[in-house]
């Protein structure tokens, strides 16, 4: 401090997505975090990093823009827990000072730890394609957005490995994928 609130390692640039406020969106997680926040001002701090922060590191959501959300929206957010646990550990933007990677995950872990995969639009085991889970593919994409400063990570390194044995064929599927999610879903 008092700098920690303009730290953005990544150079995360993109604005909170509307949903955020209205829970508009055909991802059943997103829904349901959203509405229970709306509703009751509160959310389980697996909600806020598995889901909520998750996805916006997933996306690129500035710093700011997340904070500004997590502590307009919830009735317990104090500045000196949500800025270390949003900027910190959820968007990796302060480069590894609090959490050592950045908090980010496929579809697949929170179809492990919730039962919202289950009546979603979209679906937890496809990878790719309009069904697919949108948290699988972005995922990726993250990696790849964010290779230079993640690669060489030790807890990250693996997954690099995995995106490098994947075919051209699948690793531009996820480029597609994500792309025309983020140009019309956000």
């Amino acid at each position: 401090m008092p700098n920690y609130a303009e730290y953005n390692f990544l150079n995360a640039q993109r604005a909170l997505p509307e949903y955020y406020w209205t829970g508009n969106t055909q991802m059943n997680c997103l829904k349901q975090c959203v509405d229970q926040t709306a509703q009751t001002a509160y959310a389980h701090h697996i909600q806020r990093l598995m889901v909520l922060g998750n996805f916006a590191a997933l996306i690129d959501v500035h710093p700011k823009a997340l904070n500004e959300w997590f502590l307009s929206v919830y009735v317990d957010a104090y500045e000196w827990v949500e800025l270390p646990n949003v900027s910190g550990m959820v968007l990796f933007a302060d480069g590894g000072i609090l959490a050592s990677k950045p908090y980010v995950s496929g579809g697949a872990y929170i179809h492990k730890m919730s039962n919202y995969c289950q009546s979603c639009h979209y679906r937890v085991k496809e990878k790719n394609g309009p069904k697919a889970c949108p948290f699988n593919y972005l995922y990726w994409d993250f990696l790849v957005r964010h290779r230079d400063h993640l690669k060489d990570h030790p807890r990250i390194a693996m997954m690099y490995r995995m995106y490098e044995r994947m075919s051209p064929e699948k690793q531009q599927a996820i480029s597609n994928d994500a792309a025309n999610f983020l140009e019309h879903s956000t």
